[in-house]
């Protein structure tokens, strides 16, 4: 997997400071020793430790040494985001050092549509960089052996097709990261469920078989979480959630939410079709937050 060069460097300055941090007060230690007790953490801590990185950054540090190369290919949790691309402006030679305490300059404000062509083309470049990462990196990590996984695709910054392409690779991991050996429904369906704990999707086109997933394979999954989301799908059931949040997303029909082990709903926003009748089971609801349009449905009813 190709790293930029700068972001290398980067890393290797933040890992050495805390290499640094973790060798105590002594003088004598050189900067390969401090490597090499960094390195000897064992691989639990060493996960907890990348699992508060954005994925990329969990990638990079197989730069580190031999002891990271492919340690963040079991990694806990994963924090996929778009935003994570964004290509950082290049500095004008026109514009003083914003340190001079010389400069009486004032900035004025750049005219936004005197750039549509360099920002459209810089979005290009900045979405074909991420889908060239997500789609290896679907590939070389076990999802279903995933806690939590965040995949976040900012609809700002992304084409118009990036939330079916986000959908195909989270069918590619329910797919081919299904373990066990009973895979029915296109691989859906598994004698063995996903470990996945926490489940966090924005800008992802969602269809009737991921509610089955979530239903069968996704035996632990606790939280879920939705967020402008397009969404084919009737009904939402599991035998494991406790925290749903559905954040403007478009459904097609959703007629039915169902769990035993609910605590909390929130639905905020979104449309849904105004003749369906849309029925909560949730037996230990404690919390139900309903903040939706008039015609999102003809009527709902809590059980």
């Amino acid at each position: 997997m190709e790293l930029e060069g700068g972001d290398t460097m980067e890393l290797d300055g933040a890992a050495a400071g805390r290499a640094h941090a973790s060798g105590g007060g002594g003088g004598g230690s050189s900067a390969g020793d401090l490597d090499d007790r960094l390195s000897a953490l064992p691989d639990s801590l060493l996960h907890t430790i990348m699992s508060f990185l954005k994925a990329r950054q969990a990638v990079q540090t197989c730069v580190l040494g031999t002891r990271w190369r492919h340690l963040w290919r079991s990694v806990p949790c994963l924090d996929v985001d778009l935003d994570e691309f964004r290509a950082v402006p290049k500095p004008s030679n026109n514009n003083p050092d914003p340190d001079d305490d010389n400069s009486d300059v004032e900035f004025e404000e750049e005219d936004d549509d005197s750039d549509d062509g360099n920002n459209e083309e810089t979005k290009n470049n900045e979405w074909d960089n991420f889908e060239d990462f997500a789609d290896s990196l679907m590939h070389h990590c076990n999802i279903a052996q995933l806690d939590s996984l965040r995949l976040h695709v900012s609809k700002s910054r992304a084409p118009s097709f990036a939330d079916k392409q986000a959908g195909g690779w989270l069918r590619r991991a329910m797919k081919y990261c299904t373990p066990g050996p009973c895979r029915q429904l296109e691989g859906l369906r598994s004698t063995d469920s996903w470990r996945l704990k926490r489940l966090y999707l924005c800008n992802v086109a969602l269809d009737c078989r991921f509610a089955i997933h979530v239903s069968s394979a996704c035996q632990s999954l606790e939280d879920l979480e939705l967020d402008d989301c397009i969404c084919a799908i009737h009904v939402i059931s599991s035998n494991s959630l406790k925290s749903l949040v559905l954040k403007n997303c478009r459904w097609n029909v959703l007629a039915g939410i169902a769990s035993p082990t609910l605590k909390r709903l929130v639905i905020a926003g979104g449309t849904n079709s105004s003749d369906v009748v849309l029925v909560i089971w949730a037996p230990t609801i404690a919390r139900l937050c309903l903040d939706v349009p008039l015609r999102f449905a003809k009527r709902i009813a809590v059980n």
